[in-house]
C-alpha cells in the first residue's frame, strides 16, 4: 500500500455538498473508507449480502437506519458493526458533517439498498 496514514481534515475541508465515500484503501480481502455526509443529507438504507461493514464515527450525529423502519441516533465516539446481510446506513440530523470511517470484508462489496 503506498500511502498508510491518512487525515480525516483532508476529507471534510472543504466540505462536500452532498454525501461522499472516499475510498482510502482496497484490496481483495478488504477496504477502508472515510464517509462524509452533510447536515440533511444520508447513506440509503442498504445491505451487503457477503459482507461485514464497522463503522467508527468519529464527527457529528445522525439517525442510524437500521431496516423496517426502525432508527438509533447515534454520534461521535460509537463504534457499530453490521454483519452481513444486517441492514445500515444513516441521515446526517445535526447541524455539523457525520464523519465515519469504515472497513468492510470481505471484498468484493455488494451493495443492496433496502426496499
Amino acid at each position: 500500500m503506498e500511502n498508510r496514514f491518512f487525515y480525516v481534515k483532508d476529507y471534510t475541508n472543504p466540505a462536500p455538498e452532498k454525501a461522499t465515500k472516499n475510498i482510502l484503501y482496497e484490496n481483495e480481502r478488504t477496504n477502508g473508507v472515510i464517509w462524509v455526509i452533510p447536515p440533511g443529507e444520508e447513506l440509503p438504507a442498504h445491505y451487503h449480502p457477503d459482507t461485514d461493514d464497522v463503522w467508527v464515527i468519529l464527527q457529528g450525529k445522525g439517525e442510524y437506519f437500521m431496516g423496517k423502519g426502525k432508527t438509533r441516533t447515534i454520534e461521535a465516539g460509537m463504534v457499530i458493526p453490521a454483519e452481513k446481510t444486517d441492514v445500515h446506513g444513516v441521515k446526517n440530523t445535526g447541524d455539523e458533517l457525520l464523519v465515519f470511517a469504515a472497513v468492510s470484508a470481505p471484498m468484493p462489496s455488494v451493495m443492496i439498498k433496502e426496499e
